[in-house]
């Protein structure tokens, strides 16, 4: 009986010992709140004579300036901009802060980029200087960075949010097709599937959004260039990207708008951007396309990995945003 006594005490103070391990490691969780905010808004921290000086029109242009390749005008951000009195504990939550402040005892102009200091996640500018000059100095020297920050943020949450639920048929499909990692959101669906192309579409009763991946072998660096990619485009989408009516089919609307494109890197590699519209010849509808195409090495093939919304009377360019951040989630898979 001693020897169960002993042994029962010996248990209890393991429990204690286990049950204070786990105390401590949940308390070093960390415990800052979900950020907040609709897509594509920022709150801008900034008194009112700083807000209405040339400093704020700065920044009021930069980031009310238009995403090329839309039908519509539609700003990169909308701004809500509070005084520095008025930033509390509900605004400080908001997953997008810029501030902006004067501070006479600075020397030179100062910008700093952080990520999730009141939530999570979050990314907040602070923007100081002793003029209003040096704010606006030291905002054209970070701006495109700052915009990279902002629009990189939006894309990591929405993959996020997309990896809790994948049409996990689909992400195979590509996978065994492409030899790429995808995360395909579970509202896609498979509606066109050939040896070197595929097309997965989202649809509701009032829009639709549609990936195109699509491959053929690399011979040289026309690859890369935009009237090459857009022909390309057009040849696939011809084949097999048909309209609602018979003969009609996708193609690049360009006639009133020139695609834009740009080269970049992507995945540590070099990939061209394009952002245009499309339409369906022989009937009415249309609208925003955004596509990266780059080589992949380990089989010498080009491949085009192209997004599209179509959304009649409505913004476009959240749900572009929504299309572009499945497109940019890919990784490359092992070859079988």
């Amino acid at each position: 009986m001693h020897s169960y006594m002993k042994k029962r005490a010996f248990g209890a103070v393991l429990l204690m010992m286990s049950l204070l391990i786990v105390s401590c490691g949940q308390e070093k969780k960390p415990t800052k709140p979900s950020s907040t905010g609709k897509p594509s808004e920022i709150v801008v921290v900034s008194e009112d004579n700083l807000w209405k000086s040339t400093a704020g029109d700065s920044v009021r242009a930069f980031f009310g300036s238009t995403m090329p390749g839309l039908p519509q005008p539609e700003p990169l951000y909308s701004l809500i901009q509070v005084k520095e009195d008025e930033f509390g504990r509900l605004l400080k939550i908001h997953r997008n802060v810029f501030i902006i402040t004067i501070d006479s005892s600075m020397t030179s102009p100062n910008a700093e980029l952080r990520n999730d200091i009141w939530a999570s996640p979050q990314r907040v500018v602070k923007i100081s200087a002793s003029s209003v000059e040096g704010i606006k100095e030291a905002f054209a020297a970070k701006k495109e960075e700052i915009l990279n920050l902002y629009e990189n943020a939006e894309t990591e949450r929405l993959q996020k949010l997309y990896a809790k639920s994948r049409n996990l048929k689909a992400v195979e499909t590509v996978k065994e097709k492409f030899g790429l990692n995808l995360s395909i959101p579970a509202d896609y669906f498979v509606a066109v599937e050939k040896d070197n192309f595929i097309w997965l579409r989202r649809e509701t009763n009032k829009d639709a959004q549609g990936i195109l991946i699509y491959t053929y072998p690399y011979t040289d660096t026309a690859a890369f260039n935009p009237s090459k990619v857009l022909a390309v485009r057009n040849q696939f989408t011809e084949l097999y990207v048909p309209g609602p009516t018979e003969g009609s089919f996708m193609a690049v609307a360009d006639e009133f708008v020139t695609p834009v494109s740009r080269t970049i890197t992507l995945k540590k590699q070099r990939a061209t951007e394009i952002r245009g519209l499309w339409e369906v010849r022989k009937d009415f509808m249309g609208g925003p396309f955004v596509s990266y195409t780059f080589v992949d090495e380990r089989t010498n093939m080009v491949i085009t990995l192209d997004g599209y919304v179509y959304a009649p009377n409505e913004p476009k360019l959240s749900m572009l945003r929504q299309v572009q951040s499945v497109l940019l989630s890919y990784e490359y898979a092992g070859i079988k």
